[in-house]
């Protein structure tokens, strides 16, 4: 029974670092988004100027 408890918990944690992995899995994603995001819209700035300069 003491064994079946051990293995019980190792699961556990097993779960709960697999949960946590997933989520800072998930923010580095987010982050990577946000980055792209800000590039295009930096871009799409710089032609809008480009192009009211140009008249």
């Amino acid at each position: 029974m003491a064994r079946k408890a051990r293995t019980g918990t190792a699961q556990a944690a097993e779960r709960a670092h697999e949960r946590a992995k997933n989520t800072a899995a998930e923010a580095r994603a987010k982050a990577a988004v946000r980055d792209v995001q800000s590039v295009a819209a930096k871009t799409r700035g710089m032609q809008q100027r480009a192009q009211a300069k140009r008249g």
